[in-house]
């Protein structure tokens, strides 16, 4: 109710300062000025009539100033007759000028009355909270990104900014070529050189390639203690075999991490691995890939960390069954993780190799099927004639 009492008195005040001007002058004031126009000019004949006694003024000039001020006394005293009743167009305009200044209010209040909301309370912009800015998807920014690239290929800054978004959504191919294209245009650093390095890994299947192991040199020349190139020339050594040198590189890795970093169940993993197999035990014993244990320990992870900790498991045991084909819990460890991850078609062909190590009808072989069935991927009838 307050709200409409200060409206109201608000416009009251507004349409009496529009109307008041319009009935401000009345025909009585226009009849004095006119009438005291007309004795302002009655005064100048006198004044001239004495001049031209008094001989100031010459006759012939007299004539031509007397004809200007009865020209001009005339026409006020014309005017005078005309302002004693009030001209059609300012009646006019009085009324329309007070039919708009009162109608223009009420239109107004019975609009509001309708379509405003006055009893929702104030709203002072200290408490107010700031607007949430519109979510833009992963997908619009990296399109708008390479629309920038095709247009400026040169552009290394925008080719740093895509590079780590193809190689965490899996799109190795462009991730290479993104890193490349980023060391090419931009001032290298640790980081661009071990993208390419992880983008290299990532295409290779989690092996590390002898031009991946040059990326990640390249990074730790610029930072040595740059924690990706360390995990993963660790992980080459894992991989190549060389034992007393992968042990004492997962030993420093380690030493060197936070309490918290997400490599370190790797690290740790391949650390007992190489110890173990330096004190001969055999490789199903060393914990060579990821256990149930391990890949529950990973649900904690961040959805990233926890696909990077297993892939990286999952390259070192692929590795080593390379050259340890005769690991049969090796082998279902393989297809397990490769089943995690969701790569069916990597699964497979770890159970093709794996059926490819034991001769048909063995103990080995039957295992190995019998262990892929029960992961759901693989249709009865191809595993009943074995």
């Amino acid at each position: 109710m307050l709200f409409w009492l200060i409206a109201a008195s608000l416009t009251l005040i507004v349409t009496v300062c529009v109307v008041a001007p319009l009935f401000r002058r009345g025909p009585r004031d226009a009849v004095a000025r006119e009438r005291h126009d007309a004795e302002v000019y009655r005064a100048q004949l006198s004044e001239l009539d004495a001049d031209l006694v008094r001989g100031v003024v010459r006759p012939e000039d007299a004539v031509g100033a007397r004809a200007e001020i009865g020209r001009r006394l005339l026409r006020a005293a014309g005017e005078t007759g005309d302002a004693a009743s009030p001209p059609r167009r300012a009646r006019t305009a009085a009324a329309a000028g007070l039919t708009v200044a009162l109608l223009l209010p009420v239109g107004t209040f019975l609009f509001y009355d309708r379509a405003g909301s006055p009893e929702i309370p104030d709203q002072p912009f200290a408490s107010r909270e700031p607007e949430a800015a519109p979510a833009t998807s992963l997908a619009t920014v990296l399109a708008e990104v390479e629309r920038r690239l095709a247009a400026s290929p040169d552009d290394g800054r925008g080719w740093s900014l895509v590079a780590p978004i193809y190689l965490q959504s899996g799109q190795s191919e462009k991730a290479v070529v993104a890193f490349r294209n980023a060391l090419r245009l931009a001032p290298a650093t640790a980081q661009a050189q071990a993208g390419l390095g992880e983008a290299l890994v990532q295409q290779a299947d989690g092996i590390v390639t002898p031009e991946a192991e040059a990326a990640f040199r390249e990074a730790l020349s610029l930072d040595p203690q740059w924690p990706p190139a360390r995990f993963y020339l660790a992980l080459q050594l894992s991989q190549g075999g060389r034992l007393p040198e992968a042990r004492d590189a997962w030993s420093a890795l380690i030493a060197a991490s936070p309490a918290d970093a997400p490599w370190l169940t790797i690290a740790r993993a391949a650390l007992a691995d190489a110890t173990s197999r330096l004190a001969g035990e055999p490789p199903s014993a060393a914990h060579p890939g990821p256990s149930a244990a391990d890949v529950a320990a990973a649900q904690d992870l961040a959805p990233d960390d926890r696909n990077a900790m297993i892939e990286g498991m999952v390259s070192q045991l692929a590795a080593r069954l390379q050259t340890a084909p005769n690991d049969v819990e090796g082998w279902k460890r393989l297809m397990r993780s490769y089943t995690v991850l969701g790569d069916v078609d990597a699964a497979r062909a770890a159970k093709g190799r794996a059926e490819a190590a034991f001769p048909p009808g063995s103990r080995e072989r039957g295992e190995i099927e019998a262990f892929a069935g029960g992961l759901g991927w693989v249709e009865p009838e191809k595993t009943s004639d074995r």
